[in-house]
């Protein structure tokens, strides 16, 4: 593997295949030639086109390419990459001034922090638009600009596509609009099943799927090997009492439910979905049972069921059940649980700061943790922690990873790691651990997301940016990542990653996995406690990592799109050209048109969800209950609605001039002390202040109020004296 570079380049000699790829849009001798990415850009060049490919394998340059032939076909044409972070649309701007032979300034980012009046010129001036998905839906819905001029739009990290997410509105909005669309799709994993795969390809319009493996003939000769390593370790005997205790503590509470027939008593293994399904299952029938004596709502009630025989409403009737009471337990089981999961695949640092959780809410009188704290497991295993101490309750795996480090810079002479942890807490002691042990040979950072949490900012993006800058730069030889490092992120020459726990998603795996073995051989260690969770999520991920695998090389189990007509984009007919003075000129106008077009867009929903449904089986089945819709009696005029709805959203009979003026509360405060306490609407300054300060109104603030008061009209401030003009109500 050492030489393989070397003999890339002698066998492309000999057999009069170029080395890099080059094109009027391409700088020159920048993209190495990689003939299965020849036969992808192929493929996908005329249809909208999935193109699954395992990290490493170069998916940004796929879109490279794509984005140099579709240039040549329509040269005055826009292309735009969507990413799902700003990170990743700072990444794709520095690959694209890195390959393109295009002007600078005509390749932009747009992202949030970017003002609307900011977006709308450079997407006009740009050629190549970078953005996350959430900014062009925004502006888009606001008739900012369109997509019809938009030659090819790249979907990265493309799984993403599902539910109510950005990626679902802007492929349906560009198909809509620009004549000749070409959407080309970017993963490493689309998902864990048929269904999955499957509405990810009707969101983005799919009629083409390319997958490729490493066993693949056209790839073999440009990968690199991973050598995958499972590292079992077993729980010492101090964690395995306290484990145990633990457990004992759980099944004290499970019989609460076995005793009630509320769950299943020969189950070999009990997780918290159990018990949130319980919960998620009497919130469900509680909601809806005035509803239940119908039968035509039954079949569709059982769906959204986990237990349907019996159900769980109807064991807690039967039986005269408390419901509060199963709700409260059913929280003590998923507390419990995930203390254990803690315990077991973590560390008893992580365990111990839970256990402090859930002591302050049993403080705070929640019912679901007092009767954790109040038992004896509880005070037991904290008496043994207290005296232990931590050091000697240390989880294996912090030894085992402790090993793995010394064995990679010993043996293979690697100082470039990532380690990758479910848990922001959990990296922190990471890092604190290792930077300890390691003080003298390696710099350590964690690498976390951003969060509302009041007491964990987490990382800015700006700060993410800059991680991986020092990474690169190797200012940092090792980073410990939460999920937020599993996507996307171009992070050259890592030779070993660790899990320090298996996740049970099999794109997340692959993600992770493919963060190694880029530039050379790999090493994928993952660190699995033995009898814990830690076994199951490992061959969960295999088993969904295998089912996707059999979907995509036999996609024609797939539907994908078949009917999808194309002609030439028409440029003759620009869009509007703003100007900077037009766009400042126009504000206010620009901005009510974009609240009417969003009034519009909300009209047209409605409007076409009324029209599917008046299509719909469900309709009929309605119908034939005798239920009547108000379409039955009155012609459905969408003219008509149109007008009532934005009558409703106040669109009309509203008078020109005519604004709502909303006052301050401490503005409200001072002219109520100069109404209630003044003689024939006059007031001594001195005595006025005094009144305020009573109701905390000091100092600026007070002479900001004041000046709001008498700027509004109700207050005048004459000399030692302040006059009541009006009431404000």
């Amino acid at each position: 593997m050492a030489f393989k570079f070397f003999f890339e380049i002698l066998y492309s000699m000999h057999l009069d295949i170029p080395e890099y790829f080059n094109d009027i849009y391409l700088k020159k001798d920048k993209v190495f030639y990689r003939h299965y990415q020849k036969n992808i850009l192929f493929s996908c060049k005329n249809k909208n086109s999935l193109v699954v490919l395992p990290t490493g394998l170069g998916k940004t340059i796929i879109g490279i390419l794509l984005i140099a032939n579709i240039l040549k076909k329509y040269p005055d044409s826009k292309i735009l990459i969507l990413a799902p972070t700003r990170p990743l649309v700072w990444q794709h701007k520095d690959s694209c001034i890195k390959f393109f032979n295009i002007d600078l300034e005509r390749i932009n980012p747009l992202t949030g922090k970017n003002s609307p009046d900011k977006r709308i010129l450079l997407f006009k001036d740009s050629k190549i638009i970078i953005s996350t998905p959430q900014v062009i839906k925004n502006d888009l819905e606001r008739g900012r600009y369109n997509l019809k001029h938009v030659s090819l739009i790249i979907f990265d990290e493309a799984h993403r596509t599902k539910g109510k997410y950005a990626y679902k509105f802007i492929s349906d909005e560009y198909m809509n609009s620009c004549s000749d669309p070409l959407i080309l799709g970017l993963t490493a994993s689309p998902g864990k099943d048929y269904d999955y795969i499957q509405q990810l390809c009707n969101n983005l319009y799919i009629e083409n799927i390319i997958f490729k493996t490493h066993d693949d003939s056209d790839v073999k000769d440009y990968i690199y090997d991973i050598d995958t390593f499972l590292e079992n370790v077993e729980l010492s005997g101090p964690l395995l009492e306290i484990a145990e205790v633990w457990n004992h503590l759980f099944k004290k509470f499970l019989n609460f439910f076995i005793d009630r027939n509320l769950i299943n008593p020969y189950k070999n293994y009990y997780s918290k979905l159990d018990f949130l399904r319980i919960s998620q299952d009497l919130t469900l029938s509680l909601k809806y049972e005035k509803c239940l004596d119908r039968e035509e709502l039954e079949e569709e009630y059982l769906d959204l069921l986990f237990y349907e025989s019996p159900k769980i409403i109807d064991i807690v009737r039967e039986n005269k059940l408390n419901i509060q009471s199963i709700f409260s337990y059913c929280s003590s089981c998923i507390s419990i649980l995930h203390a254990k999961d803690l315990l077991e695949t973590q560390d008893i640092s992580l365990f111990h700061s839970f256990l402090k959780k859930i002591k302050y809410k049993a403080e705070q009188d929640l019912l679901s943790a007092k009767r954790i704290v109040k038992s004896k497991h509880f005070q037991l295993i904290s008496s043994i922690i207290e005296k232990e101490g931590h050091s000697k309750l240390s989880h294996p795996k912090i030894n085992d990873l402790i090993h793995i480090i010394k064995d990679e810079i010993e043996e293979f002479n690697n100082k470039k790691i990532i380690i990758f942890t479910q848990y922001r807490e959990m990296a922190e002691f990471l890092k604190t651990k290792l930077s300890t042990e390691f003080s003298d040979q390696l710099i350590i950072e964690k690498f976390i997301g951003q969060t509302s949490k009041i007491d964990d900012y987490g990382f800015s993006q700006c700060k993410q940016i800059e991680i991986l800058k020092d990474f690169r730069e190797n200012k940092i030889n090792i980073f410990i990542a939460t999920s937020v490092a599993e996507e996307g992120l171009d992070i050259p020459s890592v030779d070993a990653i660790i899990f320090y726990e298996p996740v049970p998603s099999e794109i997340r795996f692959i993600q992770r996995r493919g963060r190694t073995g880029r530039f050379s051989p790999g090493r994928c260690y993952i660190l699995i406690t033995e009898n814990t969770i830690d076994v199951p999520y490992y061959i969960v991920s295999q088993r969904k990592k295998a089912t996707m695998n059999s979907i995509l090389l036999n996609p024609e189990q797939l539907q994908l799109i078949t009917n999808i007509s194309r002609k030439e984009i028409n440029f003759t007919t620009k869009n509007k050209d703003y100007s900077n003075f037009d766009i400042i000129k126009s504000f206010k106008e620009r901005r009510a048109k974009e609240k009417e077009l969003l009034a519009n867009r909300t009209i047209e929903d409605i409007i076409t969800e009324l029209d599917i449904f008046e299509k719909s089986e469900e309709y009929k089945r309605l119908k034939n209950f005798g239920v009547s819709f108000y379409s039955d009696f009155v012609r459905f005029d969408k003219v008509k609605l149109r007008n009532n709805i934005l009558k409703m959203k106040g669109k009309k009979n509203s008078l020109p001039n005519e604004r709502k003026r909303y006052i301050n509360r401490n503005v409200k405060t001072l002219i109520n002390i100069v109404k209630t306490y003044s003689k024939n609407g006059k007031m001594e300054f001195s005595k006025f202040q005094d009144l305020a300060n009573e109701e905390e109104i000091t100092d600026k603030k007070f002479y900001g109020y004041l000046n709001q008061a008498c700027y509004l009209g109700y207050l005048k401030k004459q000399s030692d004296i302040v006059h009541f003009l009006k009431d404000f109500n």
